[in-house]
């Protein structure tokens, strides 16, 4: 939690101080000085004026801004010496653009220091395990191909892989990859996710390891319920079953002293002690709340529930003469039990999991009935086991060699800044078009410091990666033209410029009053839906 809290405000106290930096420092080259320097909002706690700028911290130390001499509108018509309207609309624009600037400076900054370190995560193929039949594996393609183009563009980072999957609209991508020395061309569909991103069913290439995590609110409650005498372990929730035993965050080594990386592995580890208890030897985080990095070994063991899962694959509809995806069905899912009562198998109701595992031990042929349509297909049962935890991972990434020279890194981090970049025409194209949602795709502060946290522990790299992607992202946004933005004070000053006298106070007043309306609603309902996901989290 502290590591969240530090790691949050690092990133964005960093971002938002070297953009009202880059306000103040090009105010000062056209001659317009400071007034305020503030981090944060509201009254300050603490104050100190060097030269004509009093630089205060407040009670309230999220975003920031400068205030600059004669920057109100009521001082449009009074020659304040250095200030803001006392320069003309042009050169006004630069300590506007100042604050932008300095945030690309320091994307560009940050991927220098990341190519300095090493090179980037390679855009090597590594397939989900319990994606069986993603577009990445129809297509061909295998676990350690090496990504060389998309679209006879040269990708370079898995980064710039899974921009260009995610940005794909479901358009079809042409892959060029590298295997065993050889190049294989392939042309892969990516399927389409709610939001509106593209998916073709892969994953960071690297070796993952499976953490132990449960969902925030419900933990906590049964922890609260089980000190006031109102709860048992024999009531725990499925996702909550192995609490007694499993810490938050620890990261499974072995289970029987058996390696697993992904959680169909561990479910079908569990499968052959169907319900019986097993050893787990768990990296358990020695200060949880203040560093994840120090742990120590323990074995413990861990009771298990058997599981079934069903597979239904090769699937043809009779009647239209085609195929449909894989389907499989989990006994642990209370939707999957309900949805037994709209299946029948060779016309017969299939009353239980259990039934349908002795039933249908080995893969079978089978005329299957879901609800009211007819298909042909594959059936197959398989034993899984589950301990009663929500899977995240742990993952250690593959790294490509770090660039010989300054220069090289130069090269490399240049080419991140302008792909950075260039995502969002290609981000707010899909915007309009409706081909992504933005609120699907929007995080406030309160998500950032949450994943600052979950990425600084999975690497500095990681972090760094973030930090710069934040950055830029401030950058572009302060570019909007909208008012109360950065951009759209340009927009102000360039019409005056053009035009030779400004909007009447009267219309910038409503301008202003009308976007901050817009962007409250707008940040309260990004806050909302990210404490929905920290009580989820």
């Amino acid at each position: 939690m502290i590591l969240f809290i530090i790691s949050g405000a690092l990133m964005l106290g960093t971002c938002i101080f070297i953009h009202e930096i880059g306000h103040l420092l090009l105010g000062r080259t056209v001659g317009v000085k400071a007034e305020i320097f503030s981090i944060g909002y509201g009254k300050g706690i603490w104050k100190k004026k060097i030269g004509v700028t009093t630089w205060q911290i407040t009670a309230f130390p999220i975003g920031g801004y400068v205030k600059f001499y004669g920057d109100q509108l009521s001082d449009r018509k009074k020659n304040i010496p250095g200030g803001f309207f006392s320069v003309p609309p042009l050169q006004r624009i630069i300590p506007v653009l100042g604050g932008p600037l300095f945030n690309l400076l320091l994307g560009l900054f940050l991927f220098i220091l990341l190519h300095s370190l090493s090179g980037p995560v390679a855009p090597r193929i590594q397939t989900l395990p319990e994606d069986t039949s993603s577009s990445i594996l129809r297509s061909g393609l295998r676990d350690g191909d090496l990504v060389k183009k998309i679209n006879d563009k040269p990708v370079y980072s898995f980064m710039e892989l899974s921009q260009a999957v995610a940005l794909s609209g479901g358009k079809p991508l042409s892959f060029e990859v590298e295997r065993k020395g050889k190049i294989h061309v392939k042309e892969v569909i990516p399927d389409i996710l709610p939001s509106g991103t593209g998916r073709v069913g892969i994953r960071l290439p690297g070796e993952h390891r499976l953490q132990v995590d449960y969902p925030n609110l419900a933990s906590w409650r049964w922890k609260i319920y089980s000190l006031l005498g109102m709860k048992s372990e024999n009531h725990l929730p499925s996702y909550l079953r192995a609490l007694p035993y499993l810490k938050q965050g620890d990261t499974i080594l072995t289970v029987e002293g058996k390696e697993v990386h992904s959680p169909s592995e561990l479910q079908k580890l569990l499968g052959s002690y169907h319900g019986q208890t097993v050893s787990v030897k768990v990296a358990r985080k020695k200060y949880p709340w203040m560093a994840p990095w120090p742990s120590y070994e323990k074995t413990v063991s861990v009771p298990t529930r058997g599981e079934y899962k069903i597979h239904l694959s090769n699937l043809l509809d009779i009647k239209f003469k085609r195929r449909i995806e894989d389907q499989v069905l989990h006994s642990a899912s209370p939707e999957h039990q309900r949805s037994l009562n709209f299946l029948k198998i060779n016309g017969k109701a299939p009353g239980s999991f259990q039934l349908i595992s002795q039933n249908f031990k080995t893969s079978s042929q089978a005329r299957i009935l879901i609800r009211d349509k007819q298909y042909k297909g594959t059936i197959r049962s398989e034993k899984v086991g589950v301990i009663g935890f929500r899977p995240s991972s742990m993952i250690r990434p593959d790294y490509l060699n770090r660039p010989e020279s300054f220069s090289s890194s130069l090269e490399a981090a240049l080419r991140d800044l302008k792909n950075s970049i260039m995502v969002y025409p290609i981000f707010f194209k899909s915007l309009f078009t409706g081909r992504m949602s933005f609120l699907d795709n929007a995080a406030g502060p309160v998500r950032i410091f949450g994943v600052a946290g979950l990425i600084l522990e999975s690497g500095l790299r990681n972090y760094l990666y973030l930090f710069a992607a934040v950055s830029i992202a401030l950058f572009i946004i302060n570019l909007i033209p909208f008012p109360i933005v950065d951009g759209g004070h340009i927009v102000l000053f360039l019409y005056e410029a053009i035009v030779g006298r400004p909007f009447s106070p009267k219309v910038v007043e409503l301008m202003y009053k009308s976007a901050f309306v817009i962007l409250m609603i707008l940040g309260l309902w990004i806050m909302y839906r990210d404490l929905v996901w920290l009580v989820g989290l």
